[in-house]
């Protein structure tokens, strides 16, 4: 009985030891790159007078996407995301039928590796009870990019008495 707790002992501290090591060697190689991937939360008034202001939550992530006529897929900036709108939507009488929000997303960002930046416009949405982030692709090139998406979501329409929810990150695009 007291040899098998020794060696029980013996085996959490070589454990603990090798964690401990781990983690120490792992560690200061990813504490200095920056994250594939963030996620981000921004507050937005709402379009419509009687709704209450709402959340986005946005998440960028380093991939690949094809530009328009291309052959080769390329590194992109990639978002998705969703908001915190009521379920059911309130509207103005209940009874007549919920709200209908537009949107689109811009994205202003700067490779700080390449020295490159640009605008990006996504596609634009029209006629949803709850919208999400509108498929975006930025294509930034490899590197460490410093960004803003800015949501500019609308009633019925992104152009019709639009709020702009604004999120700002960084996140390290990665080779395609």
């Amino acid at each position: 009985m007291g040899n098998r707790r020794i060696r029980r002992a013996a085996a959490a501290v070589l454990g603990a030891a090798a964690l401990s090591t781990s983690i120490m060697v792992g560690g200061g190689a990813v504490a200095n790159a920056e994250s594939s991937t963030t996620t981000m939360t921004c507050s937005s008034n709402n379009p419509l007078f009687w709704a209450p202001p709402f959340t986005w939550t946005v998440t960028a992530s380093s991939g690949a996407s094809l530009r328009p006529g291309g052959a080769a897929l390329e590194p992109s900036l990639l978002l998705s995301g969703g908001n915190e709108l009521p379920a059911p939507p309130s509207g103005l009488i209940p009874s007549i039928g919920p709200n209908w929000y537009g949107n689109r997303v811009l994205v202003d960002w700067t490779n700080r590796d390449t020295k490159e930046s640009g605008r990006s416009v996504s596609d634009e949405s029209a006629w949803l009870q709850k919208p999400s982030i509108p498929i975006n692709r930025t294509w930034t090139g490899t590197g460490v990019v410093d960004f803003t998406v800015t949501v500019q979501t609308g009633g019925a329409w992104w152009f019709v008495n639009p709020q702009n929810a604004v999120c700002k990150g960084t996140v390290s695009i990665l080779p395609a």
